[in-house]
């Protein structure tokens, strides 16, 4: 009982070190930029030309930041579930190398293709590669901790070469070479990334649906649930939230990795009790590396 008391208390206490963190990387991520009008005096002041920058330009970043940092991050979480392993997350099993592939195939097929036709076939090869990743990873028995994520990278290698071939084979190796280069400068439209909110919803539903299947088939199967189903399902939202981050910002690799980790290690695996934490962590986590590729060569930016 008294070691449940005094978990429970350095979880609170954590958690208020990430509220007071989170909310000082907002400060800062909202206050660095070029436009120097854009101070607290001026928008105290309802400066009409700071506001403007700062609605425009200063909060959607941030705000951006947050959503695909929360996405990501849960998206590795729910990967990580379905696989059964906590070492795989969307960019080690090729699903992030696989929305590439789809955004080049559509500049190919389309030659200016639209953001909603880029989120189509990127959400459509992510869905497709993701999937049958899961189905490889069915039908192999050696299943160490070490072996999945070496597949997956294999895997993600073979997808990401094929991506090489056909953008040299139609002369499109500058687009390749701008879509690997993730940065919140190149975010435009926030329509796409609102997507990734209806994601990170379903997960909270169904979130203790992906810790039961964590455990086992048989196990899930026994308590009413339908396991091919809920791994789908999972394979569905990690496929749409991977989809719709890279059409807007570009890869932001690792964040699926790192965080879902981490969150682990400090307050436990319990993914519905943990959406707050995740959201936290993750978000201060890419607003520290995005406060650090505008400030490193300031006023320009470096890729995040």
């Amino acid at each position: 009982m008294g070691q449940s008391v005094n978990k429970s208390r350095e979880t609170k206490k954590y958690r208020r070190i990430l509220c007071i963190v989170f909310l000082f990387l907002c400060l800062c991520s909202l206050s660095i930029g070029v436009d120097d009008n854009v101070t607290c005096i001026n928008l105290l002041k309802i400066e009409k030309q700071a506001w403007h920058t700062f609605i425009i330009s200063r909060l959607p970043r941030t705000l951006a930041i947050i959503i695909t940092a929360t996405g990501l991050s849960i998206a590795g979480v729910i990967m990580q579930a379905i696989g059964r392993n906590q070492f795989v997350s969307p960019s080690t099993i090729g699903t992030t190398q696989a929305a590439s592939l789809g955004v080049l195939i559509s500049s190919i097929l389309l030659n200016v293709p639209s953001r909603n036709a880029q989120l189509v076939f990127a959400f459509l090869f992510s869905l497709i590669s993701t999937q049958f990743f899961i189905f490889i990873l069915n039908k192999i028995k050696l299943k160490e901790t070490y072996f999945v994520p070496m597949l997956g990278l294999m895997y993600g290698g073979i997808i990401a070469s094929l991506t090489q071939m056909f953008a040299y084979q139609n002369n499109v190796l500058q687009i390749l070479s701008s879509l690997n280069l993730g940065s919140f400068n190149r975010f435009t439209s926030f329509r796409l990334l609102w997507i990734v909110l209806i994601p990170v919803c379903f997960a909270l539903v169904y979130a203790t649906r992906f810790s039961i299947v964590s455990i086992g088939a048989d196990f899930a199967k026994n308590l009413g649930i339908n396991y091919n189903r809920t791994i789908f399902l999972g394979v569905t939202l990690v496929s749409l939230i991977s989809a719709s981050t890279f059409v807007t910002v570009g890869p932001i690799p690792f964040v699926g990795l790192i965080i879902p980790n981490l969150i682990n290690q400090y307050f436990g695996s319990h993914l519905k009790n943990n959406m707050l934490n995740i959201t936290l962590f993750g978000s201060s986590f890419v607003l520290f590396c995005d406060i650090i590729s505008r400030l490193i060569i300031f006023p320009y930016e470096v890729a995040i």
